[in-house]
């Protein structure tokens, strides 16, 4: 990727080219990922933006998007230098997936539904994720078992509670303890499986103190041998990784799948068989455009 770097005042530019075609507003408005905090979207202005842990300290970090093969990246705060904006750079480039190679699931697309190929190529079929794993997978747990709007609130509460201001980090989750996450966070049950998930997966190495994976992928079986995580949240887990295998069924999928397609839950997966593993993208695209 070639990028350019700008300084003004206490803001540090950089356009960032892109590899292959984003749209970042369908990639915003991909799933409800940009309604939890500490995500910010400004619709009329098509900037993003959040608060964020760099190494070097918590900069806020704006991106917005004048053209598909580039983003426009702007990091603030006192005496921003390159080296902080190369680790914001990669933390955009997670937030729209910018590694994900878009062209076997294009030619999957062009023989069974064209108009899905062409949504691809315009730079959709990518769906917004957190700075790091680990925030996607708090995140996903926040999502078991309740509405949307208690999935927003428990959400809002680690970010200010915990996290003071930007998503927690798995040291400050460990610190605070299931009594902690039930008092101030008040995210219940989930707790429990917030604090001892965070456990294994450092004790196991599998994310660092930071949240982000050290292997860079974690595969479905072993999201679902992780002590609380069925196979929802593993599946969902699996998408925001661009394993598109599967379709995490939860009763809004449930919902639509029979009153679109008339099948139940135990027919999803062999209805969308001949997408093989982009099950996901076949199912999500057409519900979203359909």
């Amino acid at each position: 990727m070639i990028t350019y770097d700008v300084l003004v005042m206490d803001k540090l530019h950089k356009t960032l080219v892109l590899p292959y075609p984003i749209s970042l507003k369908r990639t915003v408005h991909s799933h409800g990922w940009v309604d939890l905090k500490p995500w910010e979207w400004d619709e009329d202005l098509g900037i993003l933006a959040r608060l964020d842990r760099l190494k070097s300290g918590i900069r806020r970090i704006e991106i917005k998007q004048s053209q598909l093969n580039s983003v426009d990246i702007a990091l603030t705060g006192e005496q921003v230098d390159k080296l902080e904006m190369h680790e914001a750079v990669q933390v955009v480039s997670r937030w729209i997936s910018a590694d994900w190679i878009p062209l076997e699931a294009i030619v999957k697309a062009r023989h069974i539904q064209p108009w899905i190929a062409i949504f691809i190529e315009e730079g959709g079929g990518r769906y917004l994720r957190g700075s790091t794993f680990y925030e996607d997978f708090i995140k996903t747990i926040c999502t078991i078992q309740i509405a949307w709007s208690g999935s927003k609130r428990m959400v809002a509460a680690l970010v200010h509670s915990i996290g003071e201001g930007v998503f927690p980090t798995p040291i400050e989750i460990i610190k605070a303890g299931e009594k902690g996450l039930r008092e101030r966070a008040r995210i219940g049950f989930r707790a429990k499986v917030a604090a001892e998930a965070t456990e294994e997966l450092l004790t196991q190495g599998v994310i660092d103190i930071y949240g982000n994976t050290v292997n860079r992928h974690v595969p479905y079986v072993d999201l679902l041998a992780i002590r609380g995580i069925g196979p929802y949240s593993a599946g969902h887990m699996s998408v925001l990784q661009h394993d598109f295998s599967r379709i995490p069924v939860d009763s809004e999928v449930e919902k639509y799948c029979y009153k679109r397609y008339g099948i139940g839950p135990d027919e999803i997966d062999s209805f969308f068989e001949s997408w093989g593993k982009f099950k996901f993208l076949g199912y999500r695209i057409s519900k979203r455009i359909g």
